[in-house]
């Protein structure tokens, strides 16, 4: 559990660790240089690094997390559908390519207490989460995200501006290193045309018995959205969406959130994952070879 005992950042040492981080561009020791140095500006418990492309699956190349058990659920399992439903990847979505959003700026209202929270963050112990946002040349979009987990507290305002002011710097740093790192996406000529594997979840949930605004209701009601917030996006009442969610949940034979993200995902990992396929993250961001 992570302890916070300073409110100022060691600014000389700092300075020498990210000195260290240049050097170690193009290292196979780049990413965990970079995360020892942003635990001298702030404690957290672990750190991720996520690549995400459109029509394609994520790569987790890097965490930190030592524990295998514990990575296969904080990444592994993260990566086979969950992600979908992640704040961070619907920035990505809504084009993001830099910056820091911690995660109570980005859930949606209802977000901590929908199913993907209960069965998600709380499986994995994140507690709280910023994310670094950068582009790459090939397309994609990587997040480096540093969390603090097992109930440790939320990031401070001091400790979040701490890491928007180094949020350029470190941007820049891991472009430099990941520009020229193959992250296992395929062609760009082909990665346009894969399905979105939300569309493809939601049109295969009950096989297209649901309408394409329940659709929509359900999708929003899945990422953690209030009735009162779905109304404002779909621009209906609140009793609209009401009746809509109420017609879904009985098309598709369920009464519950926890049922329809249970039925979600089991789609999801057949439709992002074909066969049970796992993606295994690259050991401490080395470059594929």
């Amino acid at each position: 559990m992570t302890t916070i005992d300073r409110n100022t950042c060691d600014i000389g040492n700092l300075a020498a660790d990210l000195a260290h981080v240049v050097d170690a561009i193009g290292t196979p020791d780049f990413m965990d240089v970079l995360t020892r140095a942003m635990r001298r500006a702030v404690p957290f418990d672990n750190a991720m690094l996520f690549a995400y492309k459109e029509g394609e699956r994520p790569r987790g190349p890097y965490t930190d997390i030592a524990e295998p058990a514990e990575a296969r659920i904080v990444v592994d399992q993260y990566l086979l559908g969950p992600f979908l439903l992640d704040p961070f990847y619907s920035e990505v979505q809504q084009g993001r390519t830099g910056g820091l959003a911690c995660l109570g700026d980005i859930a949606p209202d209802e977000f901590f207490a929908s199913e993907y929270y209960e069965q998600h963050y709380r499986r994995t112990r994140i507690t709280d989460e910023a994310g670094i946002f950068l582009a790459v040349p090939d397309g994609a979009v990587l997040v480096y995200s540093v969390t603090r987990r097992h109930g440790g507290p939320a990031f401070a305002p001091g400790e979040v501006a701490w890491l928007r002011a180094l949020a350029p710097l470190v941007s820049a740093l891991a472009r430099r290193h990941w520009a020229g790192v193959d992250l296992g996406f395929g062609s760009a000529a082909g990665a346009g045309n894969a399905p979105d594997p939300i569309a493809a979840a939601l049109a295969a949930l009950g096989e297209n018995v649901l309408s394409q605004r329940q659709r929509q209701v359900v999708a929003l009601v899945l990422k953690g959205h209030s009735t009162e917030a779905i109304a404002l996006k779909l621009e209906i009442s609140a009793d609209t969406v009401k009746v809509h969610r109420r017609h879904a949940y009985a098309k598709l034979g369920i009464s519950s959130q926890a049922e329809l993200f249970a039925m979600f995902l089991d789609l999801l990992s057949r439709i992002v994952a074909p066969g049970g396929e796992r993606q295994t993250p690259l050991k401490s961001g080395s470059p594929a070879v």
